[in-house]
């Protein structure tokens, strides 16, 4: 008698190191039968025993942050806030596949943009290097009256790579800025973006502006580069580097 077929219907996906990390987090809660309000392990605690870097953790406890299953306290630790179902994916999985984390997506960004800035120091006409200027000063007055403006800012950034004259780079850059709205970007933004970090990505705009305008493709990669540094060290820490 033949043996059943093996269904073909559920095909192995690997993964994501950041999702594995949430995966063994949930499974400790229940495991571990901690109530809603209980205690996890500290961060540096989870990253030892997993054999995994606190950046990775970080992402992964951001990811249950993101779901609803833990809360975590700026120097207060992290807590259970609801108890996950076994297996579950996470919610804005699509076919089980939750999508590449941000730390994944910013280094996608880091490789890309620095040159986008780049070249746009070169090809930029005068009339988008204005209109870049005039976007920056918005989003800087946005900032400053504790408005909005991460979709404006997403704007300037596909701005810029339109203004670099490349059209596969144009075409690429709103899948990378896409992922920037994320589910988990946002619960990071609420994390993370303080009036000082504002302030501190309006100057960006206006010092990258500075360098198109002077043609100075050197300064326009390096502005670029120490911003996207700069947002990987505020969210996931020096060791992210």
């Amino acid at each position: 008698m033949a043996p059943p077929a093996f269904p073909a219907d559920a095909p192995v996906r690997p993964r994501r190191l950041y999702e594995e990390i949430a995966a063994r987090l949930a499974a400790f809660i229940l495991d571990s039968d901690l109530p809603v309000g209980g205690r996890l392990p500290a961060e540096a605690d989870i990253a030892r025993s997993l054999g995994v870097s606190r950046p990775a953790v970080r992402e992964a406890i951001v990811a249950l942050e993101t779901a609803g299953i833990v809360i975590a306290r700026n120097g207060g630790g992290l807590f259970v806030l609801r108890r996950p179902r076994r297996g579950a994916a996470l919610p804005w999985a699509r076919r089980g596949d939750p999508g590449p984390g941000p730390r994944e997506q910013l280094r996608a960004r880091q490789l890309v943009e620095p040159e986008i800035a780049a070249e746009a120091a070169r090809v930029a006409s005068p009339a988008q290097i204005e209109a870049l200027d005039q976007a920056a000063h918005a989003i800087a007055a946005a900032a400053a009256a504790g408005l909005p403006f991460a979709e404006e800012a997403v704007e300037w950034h596909l701005a810029l790579a339109e203004a670099a004259g490349s059209g596969p780079l144009a075409e690429l850059m709103p899948k990378l800025l896409d992922s920037t709205q994320h589910a988990m970007w946002r619960t990071i933004r609420a994390r993370t973006e303080t009036d000082e970090q504002c302030a501190a990505r309006t100057g960006l705009r206006e010092r990258l502006v500075a360098a198109l305008r002077a043609r100075d493709a050197a300064a326009a990669r390096r502005i670029m580069r120490a911003h996207l540094d700069a947002v990987e060290a505020a969210v996931f820490g020096a060791e992210a580097g």
